[in-house]
This record gives structure tokens, C-alpha cells and sequence, in this order.
């Protein structure tokens, strides 16, 4: 009797080790990413796949660790802390430039939703009509992007008249201020949605022109882990795509379960500029691809406004070995 049970515990071990095709699972990858901002529809195509479980799907255990104050995604990454980060290209490029190993994979957004924001009423629709008047600037990298927009119009900063301003849009609804440095996707709805029409001039017309949202990892990854990294962006890319079909139920799972603070109506409004964002000049079809000539642009934008010591070559920033395939 004993040897029975003895058998019929030693196939029933057997047994769960095997899956329908007759192969034993394989351990699933451990993988963190560190994102540059709060868990929001801002990385949609992230959260999308995680909760749909294509991650799993893919082999891979997915950390998702959101914004914290004063964590830096890039830092975190090189430090071994997370395998892979999100960040904006300027800053990607300046950790490059003094010598880190750093390099994007796909890029979320095509444009950077950085902009400036006045009410409708004030009738700025240019940059040229920025001339005398009050901006609000939150960030040492809101002073660049008016330096850069102005430029390209043959106007300097010295032609405005910068406020010190945190990122509480009051003071441009109490008309202290005439323009407020902004995001597309956030300050322009909150405004509205407070019965206040306005006008947005996106940086991107006005050579601020930057891919937002990137995932890099470290090349030392990805010469090690070629195959990992490519399963990554595979279930990122199909998570992006994924969440343009219906943004509403997307903001709504999003809320759900990472963002309760915030409202659905609102991530789907927000999410709605993502994807505008996305596929702006390259359509649905390639969300996540990058050239080298934009790359190109902005390393030499970024040198010629003093933000880089040094011009590198674009491809020592990014890669399409994974996004070709």
C-alpha cells in the first residue's frame, strides 16, 4: 500500500511540472522598471500588458515602480536597482554625454507634451506674441524649452518677462501670470474642465522637438540579455496599441488599480493626447520607432543651448535592433 502512494505522489510531482505541450514552465524573468512620473495613463501600455498578463505571457515577472521624489529612473537603472527606465531624450542624452551606458529601446510618444498654456481670451496663439508678456516658469527645463521656442522665432528670453511659479495653475486663473509652462495632456484639460478655454502652443512646433516617454536599459543589458530585452519591448509595444483601442476602459482599469486619485473621464481625455502624441507622423503602425535624424536634432539643440558639453553620435543613444525585428 505504501509503494502505491509512494507512486502515485512521485507522478502527480511529474505531472505539475509539465504543461499541455509536454515541456516544463520556465522560471519567469525577473524584470523592474523605474518610470519618471506617478502610475497614470502616462505609461498605459505598461500597465495595459502587465494586468492582461502578457508579461507573464512573455516569461517575465514585471516590477512596476512609480515616481518617487528625487529618485532618479536613469540613476536607479546604471545602479542595477531596475533593469529598465523611463525618461525624456534630453535627459537621456545628458547622462550619455558624461559617459553613462544608457540606451533606449522604444520610445512611448513621438513629441514631448511640454507646452505653453494662456487663456483664450488673452489671444496668444504664437510664440511671437509671447513678447512682454508674464510666463510662469516651474523648472530649470521650462526655461530651456521657452529659450529654444524663442529662438526659432528670432526673439531671446529677454523679450519676456519670467515669473517664478510652482506647478499650481492659480496664478494663471487669477491673471498673475499670462502663460503657464504646461503638460498637453494634464493642465489644458484641468483648466477647461474649470470652465476656462485656452490656447496651447506645443514645444515640438517650435524646435523644442524631443521623444518623451522612453524605455532604455543599460547597453551591458542589452548585449547580455538580447533576448529578454526584445521579449520587453514586444509586450510593451503590443500594450501601447492595446490601449489606443479603448481609452476609456483603459483609464478606467488604470484608475482602478494605480491611480485611484484620479478620474476616469480625465485619464481618458489625458490618454486621448497620448495617442496623438504616439503616432504623430508615423501612424499606429510603428508606435515606438525612432530615427536618427531626430535624435540628431536634439543632441545638436541641446548643445547649442549649453544643456551638453559635448555633441555624441545618435546612435550611441538609442537602438532600432529590436524594433526593426
Amino acid at each position: 500500500m505504501r509503494k502505491v502512494c509512494v507512486k502515485a505522489m512521485v507522478c502527480l510531482a511529474i505531472a505539475a511540472m509539465y504543461t499541455g505541450h509536454g515541456l516544463a514552465k520556465e522560471p519567469l524573468q525577473n524584470l523592474t522598471i523605474r518610470l519618471n512620473w506617478v502610475t497614470n495613463v502616462q505609461f498605459a501600455g505598461v500597465l495595459l500588458a502587465k494586468e492582461r498578463g502578457w508579461y507573464e505571457e512573455a516569461g517575465i515577472d514585471l516590477t512596476v515602480k512609480g515616481w518617487e521624489q528625487g529618485v532618479s529612473p536613469i540613476d536607479e537603472v546604471l545602479s542595477g536597482k531596475a533593469q529598465v527606465g523611463v525618461a525624456d531624450a534630453s535627459r537621456l542624452v545628458a547622462s550619455r554625454t558624461k559617459g553613462s551606458g544608457v540606451k533606449a529601446v522604444l520610445t512611448a510618444f513621438q513629441k514631448s507634451p511640454s507646452c505653453l498654456m494662456s487663456k483664450k481670451g488673452q489671444g496668444i496663439e504664437t510664440v511671437k506674441q509671447l513678447v512682454g508678456k508674464k510666463i510662469g516658469v516651474n523648472n530649470p527645463e521650462a526655461e530651456v524649452m521657452i529659450r529654444i521656442m524663442m529662438r526659432n522665432q528670432g526673439l531671446e528670453y529677454k523679450d519676456i518677462i519670467p515669473i517664478k511659479v510652482g506647478w499650481d495653475i492659480q496664478p494663471l486663473i487669477n491673471d498673475k501670470i499670462d502663460v503657464f509652462v504646461a503638460f498637453m495632456n494634464n493642465e489644458p484639460l484641468v483648466m477647461r474642465k474649470l470652465g476656462h478655454e485656452v490656447n496651447v502652443i506645443p514645444g515640438f512646433k517650435y524646435g523644442y522637438d524631443f521623444y518623451s516617454g522612453i524605455c532604455f536599459m543599460t547597453e551591458t543589458m542589452i548585449a547580455k540579455q538580447p533576448d529578454l530585452t526584445k521579449r520587453f519591448v514586444d509586450v510593451t509595444l503590443r500594450g501601447w496599441r492595446a490601449s489606443f483601442q479603448d481609452m476609456a476602459a483603459t483609464a478606467q482599469l488604470i484608475v482602478e488599480k494605480y491611480y485611484s486619485q484620479g478620474t476616469v473621464p480625465h485619464q481618458t481625455e489625458s490618454l486621448k493626447v497620448f495617442k496623438y502624441l504616439a503616432t504623430m507622423g508615423i501612424g499606429e503602425s510603428l508606435i515606438g520607432f525612432m530615427e536618427e535624424r531626430t535624435w540628431s536634432k536634439g543632441i545638436d539643440t541641446l548643445h547649442k543651448f549649453g544643456q551638453i558639453e559635448k555633441k555624441i553620435p545618435a546612435t550611441e543613444v538609442f537602438t532600432l535592433e529590436f524594433l526593426k525585428k
